[in-house]
């Protein structure tokens, strides 16, 4: 699903510069990726050679496994926990 509008992704293999068919917004990104995991190191769980700084752009990172299900509307899983964080403190 994309993040950007909600829409499917496309089936089969996400290529580098694939973008989603409805917003066409880019889809080879960290943001849509299984192993994105916002905190770990360079917010990847895979150890990735290369920091990719911008998560919402096409990148060329070869561990990229599209996930499952993400949230539509463009939620970042890094606001929800910085929610979390401040909650316990605030």
């Amino acid at each position: 699903m994309c993040l950007f509008c909600g829409s499917p992704l496309p089936k089969g293999k996400i290529m580098f510069r694939d973008v989603c068919p409805d917003c066409g917004k880019d889809i080879h990104t960290c943001r849509h990726c299984r192993f994105y995991k916002p905190g770990v190191y360079r917010d990847c769980a895979e150890t990735v050679p290369e920091e990719v700084k911008d998560k919402d752009r096409n990148n060329f990172c070869e561990y990229f496994s599209p996930v499952a299900k993400v949230e539509a509307g463009g939620a970042k899983p890094v606001d929800d926990a910085k929610k979390a964080f401040d909650k316990l403190f605030g």
